[in-house]
């Protein structure tokens, strides 16, 4: 029973992020009124807003990981094309789910660990790093590139404004995104 209100607070949290854009416009009541419980739950199961935000947070991201694998099967590109669309499609959910995006690489940055978001990112980079590069280097060097294009772009999102005023990219432009991701992976494949 727990574990289903637990779902239950954790899938409204989620419906409501998604519908706000904003997780600062979600509230504790409106997340107990959606999951059609009370406020005391939600302290009971999470203790503050900022745990069962994080866990949603987790929970989404992790879902979009778990289908990058899949996708990735999916592609009969070249690898090179596919390592492109792969982050096109990533830096796609980053825009897309900006609160969240926003608070996993903020969580990722500040508290790392294997299991956190950026590492199971960088984790499913690697196949098609292998792919593009086959035997040609090391692991170590692969996850050294797979971190700098991943630090690359969470710094364009994070840091959009600093970014659009000193590289004159705009993150949430899709066509600038696009030939950002385009020229960071020309550098470093090249």
């Amino acid at each position: 029973m727990a574990k289903n209100v637990k779902e239950k607070i954790i899938d409204a949290t989620t419906e409501l992020i998604g519908e706000c854009h904003s997780i600062e416009s979600v509230t504790v009541r409106d997340i107990a009124t959606k999951a059609g419980v009370g406020v005391g739950l939600i302290n009971y199961h999470f203790q503050t807003k900022e745990n069962l935000i994080n866990q949603c947070v987790q929970k989404m991201i992790g879902n979009t990981i778990n289908n990058f694998d899949k996708l990735y099967q999916a592609l009969t590109m070249e690898p090179v094309d596919k390592l492109r669309f792969l982050t096109k499609k990533m830096c796609l959910f980053l825009d897309s789910n900006r609160g969240v995006s926003r608070i996993s690489i903020l969580s990722d940055l500040s508290a790392g660990n294997f299991s956190d978001n950026t590492s199971q990112t960088i984790n499913a980079y690697l196949p098609v790093m292998r792919e593009i590069y086959g035997q040609k280097k090391s692991d170590q060097d692969l996850y050294l590139l797979i971190h700098m294009l991943m630090s690359a772009l969470q710094s364009a999102f994070l840091r959009r404004d600093v970014f659009i005023e000193s590289a004159e990219i705009d993150f949430y432009d899709v066509k600038q995104r696009e030939c950002l991701i385009d020229r960071l992976i020309d550098l470093l494949i090249k």
